[in-house]
């Protein structure tokens, strides 16, 4: 069990911000001791800690670096929806794996795909396409399955009553060693140009070799050391949901109410990442301004996911839910469906977009939280692939709509703010969804995990 030292007497309503940003380092640092401790939990999160630095270290010129050796703009396309097809396609294999046998099959296949599919795309030839598809191919059955796969496992392996932390910390690790990763790209490219190396091409695939090395040996130690923890899905684990209590207690509406604002969270939030580099043109800003913001956002969710559980202590996890889709609303209409270049414009497009990304962040792991606890511990598997595989379609829906509609005008909005409306106004409706259905205590409301297993219990 994650155990977090809190100072004597300290309430969850009135430590004040310096108190609970001091528990909830607490809560983060307590869960990697705990992973550190447990070898079953260590070895595939090494794998996941590198994968992410990695990851990140390639991400700045993994575009350019697929324009260098012959991909058409096209041809960048249809390597995007492979590899999501292959997540959406292989995602329900991987979480019933994860609940019928050993999570070393699930674990290991992702891992080997996203190693191997990463190698090989680093060493395609110039002009050859067919190579750059069959690693597409590769990594759309491992890479993004690889961390799901992972974070199902790690969190079917702790206490369900630490679920909020536990996911929410899973999501730290691997955004914060990916902006590190990220960081660390300009010293890395220098050293190169340092050494010698000034062939841009060949530079680019240093830097892809980076998180292939990272990777592959992420996947040696997990075949020569992994060992997963043994799961009971019975009387324990019934005994633990029960201890949960009302506040993740939902009942089948209220399951798909959250499954379908999850795609809601993923169609506004991919909107907005694809469009925000064209929007701020409208601001007089370009690429350094956006670099900054992107920085900036990105630390901020790391931060709000960090808060995530002081929210569940303060507010309650329904209560967190309703409003943060509101937000959303507000910020993103705030940032987004204004063009104005003055000032006010953009301070109000820096508030916006900066409470818009964050608010995003945490209600994504919000809603898995409550989606997760709310099916038996015999489904967790499938649940989280399921949860993987309406992110991937909320992204498909984001990227389709945003960027064909982006110059649609409307009586209501002109030339490239559609998207924007259309995103604000389904996080509105969600919001509102959530807050009376989700939020507002009713009678009869039946645990989930109970009814699926087929045991009734009057709340």
């Amino acid at each position: 069990m994650v155990k977090t030292r809190e100072a004597s007497g300290q309430s969850g309503a009135g430590g004040g911000m310096a108190s609970q940003a001091k528990v909830a380092l607490l809560k983060q640092r307590d869960l990697v001791a705990l992973m550190c401790r447990r070898r079953d939990l260590l070895v595939p999160m090494l794998s996941i800690w590198v994968a992410s630095f990695g990851g990140g270290e390639h991400a700045p010129v993994t575009t350019y670096f697929l324009l260098e050796v012959g991909a058409t703009t096209a041809q960048l396309g249809n390597i995007g929806v492979i590899r999501t097809v292959g997540s959406l396609v292989m995602s329900p294999v991987y979480g019933w794996l994860l609940d019928r046998h050993s999570p070393i099959l699930p674990v290991l296949m992702t891992s080997a795909c996203c190693s191997f599919g990463c190698l090989l795309r680093g060493l395609v030839p110039v002009g050859d396409a067919t190579p750059l598809y069959a690693s597409s191919v590769i990594l759309g059955l491992g890479a993004v399955n690889f961390w799901n796969v992972v974070g199902a496992y790690v969190a079917m392996s702790t206490p369900r009553d630490q679920r909020d932390v536990v996911v929410s910390g899973f999501q730290v690790q691997v955004n914060a060693l990916n902006l590190l990763g990220t960081a660390a790209f300009p010293s890395w490219d220098w050293l190169l140009v340092v050494a010698g190396v000034e062939d841009q091409l060949l530079r680019y695939r240093a830097h892809m070799s980076i998180c292939s090395v990272f990777c592959v040996f992420g996947f040696f130690s997990m075949l020569l050391f992994f060992r997963p923890a043994k799961h009971g899905h019975n009387a324990a684990e019934g005994r633990e949901s029960r201890k949960l209590g009302h506040q993740h207690c939902v009942d089948r509406p209220q399951l798909l109410l959250l499954l379908a604002s999850l795609v809601v969270q993923a169609f506004g939030e991919t909107v907005v990442t694809v469009l925000w580099p064209l929007h701020i043109r409208k601001l007089g800003w370009g690429s350094h301004e956006y670099a900054y913001l992107d920085i900036a956002s990105k630390l901020l969710v790391i931060a709000g996911t960090m808060a995530y559980p002081a929210f569940v202590r303060l507010l309650g996890c329904k209560a967190t839910a309703s409003f943060l889709p509101v937000v959303a609303c507000f910020a993103s209409a705030a940032a987004f469906l204004q063009e104005d270049s003055g000032l006010y414009g953009r301070v109000a497009h820096v508030a916006g977009a900066l409470t818009f990304l964050p608010a995003c962040g945490v209600m994504k792991v919000c809603f898995q939280h409550l989606t997760t606890l709310a099916v038996s511990p015999s489904q967790q598997g499938r649940i989280f692939s399921l949860l993987a595989m309406l992110q991937s379609g909320g992204q498909i829906a984001g990227n389709l709509f945003g960027t064909r509609m982006v110059d649609h005008e409307t009586a209501y909005t002109g030339k490239g703010s559609t998207p924007f409306l259309m995103a604000s106004s389904l996080f509105a409706l969600a919001g509102c969804a959530v807050a009376g259905l989700l939020a507002v205590p009713h009678h009869g409301q039946v645990h989930v995990a109970a009814a699926l297993d087929g045991e009734e219990e009057s709340q």
